[in-house]
């Protein structure tokens, strides 16, 4: 199993609890509903915030230097194909 997986089962997981937590008060449909819109919009949406987070952590924890210079490796210019 790869990182990506239990990303999304986890944002899948808070979104639905959360979808849930807030649908449930206003009757049984919208619970329902506040549920599988949490399930997906929860996979979606999940990955990118926990990445975000993780990012604002390394930031605090090992300066923003380091951070950019993440992402500098991540998203900087990569040798071409005869290189």
């Amino acid at each position: 199993m790869n990182l990506i997986e239990p990303i999304i089962l986890g944002g899948a997981l808070v979104g639905g609890v959360v979808g849930a937590t807030l649908g449930f008060p206003a009757g049984l449909l919208p619970g329902l509903g506040g549920l599988l819109a949490g399930v997906v919009l929860g996979g979606l949406l999940g990955p990118p915030v926990f990445i975000l987070g993780g990012l604002v952590g390394v930031t605090l924890f090992r300066g923003p230097r380091h951070t950019w210079a993440l992402l500098r490796e991540m998203f900087g210019s990569r040798p071409g194909p005869g290189d």
